[in-house]
């Protein structure tokens, strides 16, 4: 009987370990089960955008006091996982574990990046937990600006269209309210810059910005005293409520500048689809206790915000509502965002196609191509054709929700398996690669860039 060698034995151990930490990372992204206690760890509050914005203000806000009053024996923490218009943290909670130990901190801008385009999930992706606040939201400039109000901004972007820079990134609600401002001033039009609030502070001030959307708690935290410098300053041009607001009753509504547009928002606390109701319940009720405490109150009066609780039934009719009144003013935003994973998959296919006419082309030229030339010509080209495919394979098993963790190391087995032609003593070899290619790049993703994978 023959005995294996020591490197097949030793590439065998590799493989098993490499394929365990694979099947374990994806059993454990899919797992239901849940502990009989909750909770029996930190409990993390993900906010979609960078450290100093409005969301991320009210997400530590509420974090002081959940710690504060410890009624559920475990700290909250607050991440920031900034990027992709805020899909980089929804995403993360989407396809956390459904155990309530992520939960996403994040307003109706979750509607909007689904009517937008920007992705293929919106409210239904999640389980609501609750309602945390009404959120006034502001057109803002530059205290120097010559935009007094917002039919002096959209005159300019009706002049000379796309050479207002506004901040609003794609598929916020920031974005769609701009939209509704644009369409009552026909052939106006804005450039979009894609900024957060604190970033978009920074851009109006230092002049890449001419204005922007800020809610009304962002806009009392970054705006300085009267007596500053009008050039280190902001002015808010407009108040898209329903009226005044007693925190800047000198703003003036869209609608006393005669203009339809009008727009809320508010924040929210979500959690994977299937988390359970009773670790839901356990969440809301915190939350709901949370709110009703006198130090939240007061700090969140000084923001403006009003500390709006819904949760169950009545949240889930009301997101109903939203989503709605959204759907109505889409102003067909998906035309204007691009399927980047049905770009992906028509380039690749044109490179194939691409591959397989030129093949017939130097076959149809050659007049006399020797036989050993028309043969690795030929396996060239099949090999060629062969990895395009499994490549196109691969994006689309990606964008019908196949885990990255399975489609990278099997497209990768598959490719390594045809340029290999299927010998077998490199099957166990293209594994190992296949396998640790794939947790490799989940690492760098994920813990490096904080990028969300699929």
């Amino acid at each position: 009987m023959r005995v294996p060698s020591n490197q097949f034995v030793f590439q065998g151990i590799i493989f098993l370990v490499l394929l365990l930490i694979t099947a374990w990372r994806l059993i454990s992204a899919i797992s239901t089960d849940q502990p009989t206690q909750f909770p029996q760890k930190p409990i993390q509050i993900v906010v979609p955008y960078l450290a100093g914005g409005g969301t991320d203000t009210f997400a530590r806000i509420l974090q002081k006091s959940l710690n504060r009053e410890g009624s559920l024996g475990e700290e909250f923490v607050v991440t920031n996982k900034d990027g992709g218009s805020a899909t980089i943290g929804s995403r993360q909670v989407k396809d956390a574990p459904p155990d309530g130990y992520q939960l996403l901190c994040h307003h109706e801008g979750i509607i909007a990046t689904q009517l937008a385009g920007v992705v293929d999930y919106g409210p239904e992706a999640f389980r609501p937990i609750a309602q945390t606040g009404s959120i006034v939201l502001l057109m803002v400039v530059r205290a120097d600006s010559e935009y007094r109000n917002l039919n002096d901004l959209l005159q300019a972007a009706q002049k000379n269209p796309n050479s207002i820079r506004v901040g609003a990134n794609q598929g916020s609600p920031a974005y769609f309210i701009c939209k509704q401002l644009l369409g009552e001033y026909p052939g106006a039009d804005f450039n979009f810059i894609s900024a957060g609030g604190a970033k978009r502070y920074t851009y109006l001030l230092g002049g890449k910005l001419e204005a922007g959307i800020f809610s009304l708690a962002e806009y009392v935290s970054f705006r300085n005293s009267n007596d500053t410098p009008a050039t280190d300053n902001i002015l808010a041009i407009g108040n898209f409520g329903d009226k005044r607001h007693p925190t800047i009753p000198e703003v003036a509504t869209s609608t006393e500048q005669n203009l339809k547009t009008r727009a809320e928002n508010a924040y929210y606390i979500w959690a994977p689809k299937d988390t359970p109701d009773h670790i839901a319940d356990i969440l809301a009720r915190t939350f709901q206790d949370t709110l009703q405490s006198p130090e939240v109150n007061q700090e969140l009066k000084k923001l403006s915000i009003d500390p709006t609780f819904r949760s169950g039934e009545d949240l889930r009719k009301h997101l109903a509502v939203r989503v709605e009144a959204f759907q109505r003013l889409s102003v067909d935003a998906k035309t204007e965002l691009p399927n980047f994973p049905l770009w992906i998959i028509g380039i690749v296919a044109t490179l194939l196609i691409t591959v397989l006419v030129f093949d017939s082309k130097i076959s149809v030229a050659s007049e006399t191509p020797a036989p050993s030339n028309k043969l690795h010509l030929k396996q060239a080209s099949i090999l060629g054709a062969t990895c395009l495919a499994i490549l196109i394979a691969y994006v689309a098993a990606l964008q019908f929700k196949i885990p990255f963790g399975i489609a990278t190391p099997l497209s990768i087995f598959l490719m390594g398996l045809s340029i290999s032609k299927a010998k077998r003593k490199q099957l166990l070899i293209l594994g190992i690669i296949g396998l640790g290619f794939s947790l490799t790049l989940e690492i760098v993703f994920t813990q490096l860039f904080s990028v969300a994978l699929p």
